[in-house]
């Protein structure tokens, strides 16, 4: 996941994993430049327990997370964007430094931002990749589906990711991370950020701090109800902090971009096999 970059006491998860020695980490990113997210207080997934869960890594190093949402397709954040040719797209993973035997490796084939993403403020955070060939489905691989409706106030929520598990200092682990999250109303959200926060965000986070994402873990998932209904986008310098809520585009307002923008890509032959291709 990419790093996040400090400016005027925010963070933005930047496009470039970890560049020049910076660190990513899974708390949330605050605007201007970033670079990646990770997760503060949480704990090691179970092996296998993410299937959709994606690593976006430069030069074996996180550089952002991602989602699978259909079998030649992953989710992630516009942010991510920068030499996205040079990522391989890691399936299937766990532990990073450790070969299991469930990995699986694809190139990116092409990459589709967000038409109305802005770096400032981060709006509509979304980018599509096109791996260059499908991934093949089991237990340790597999799509998650589209979130359809946003989240109501208090929803139990979940992260993942390979980002730094402190801030400020960066240490990132080689085993994903979990954490369990709440999504908290737009009226809290925007009173948090001074009103940066558009309706294509949604925050989430624990009242005490202490959990969170952080650098590297940019364009990684929140789950709510089994469903993908964030991308972690951005969040303060210092993350996890009481009151400072993580950031993530708001899933349930790109989904007609999503399906259209695959729809479009898709060949004869795919579209006859239209169900297995498209996000649900």
């Amino acid at each position: 996941v990419p790093v996040g970059i400090p400016l005027s006491g925010t963070w933005v998860t930047g496009i470039g994993g970890f560049p020049s020695g910076i660190n990513a980490s899974l708390s949330l990113l605050e605007i201007p430049h970033t670079e990646g997210h990770r997760i503060i207080g949480g704990r090691n997934c179970l092996f296998g327990s993410r299937p959709y869960q994606v690593a976006l890594l430069r030069n074996d190093r996180i550089y952002c997370g991602g989602s699978l949402i259909a079998p030649k397709w992953v989710l992630t954040a516009a942010h991510c964007s920068r030499r996205i040719s040079t990522v391989r797209v890691h399936l299937g993973d766990y532990n990073l430094q450790v070969k299991e035997g469930t990995e699986q490796i694809r190139r990116i084939h092409n990459f589709f931002m967000h038409p109305g993403y802005n770096l400032r403020p981060r709006d509509n955070d979304f980018m599509l990749l096109e791996l260059d060939k499908p991934a093949r489905l089991n237990s340790y691989v597999n799509t998650i589906n589209l979130a359809t409706c946003c989240p109501s106030p208090g929803t139990r929520c979940s992260v993942s990711g390979w980002g730094t598990i402190k801030s400020p200092q960066r240490q990132f682990p080689a085993i994903m991370q979990c954490a369990d999250l709440y999504s908290i109303s737009q009226a809290r959200c925007q009173a948090s950020y001074s009103g940066r926060i558009t309706e294509n965000m949604l925050c989430a986070g624990v009242e005490q701090g202490g959990i969170g994402t952080c650098q590297g873990d940019s364009g990684g998932p929140l789950v709510c109800h089994g469903k993908l209904q964030g991308v972690v986008s951005w969040g303060k310098s210092v993350c996890a902090l009481p009151g400072q809520p993580g950031v993530y585009a708001n899933v349930c307002k790109a989904v007609q971009w999503v399906r259209s923008t695959i729809r479009r890509r898709l060949t004869r032959s795919d579209r006859d096999h239209r169900v297995s291709h498209l996000p649900q």
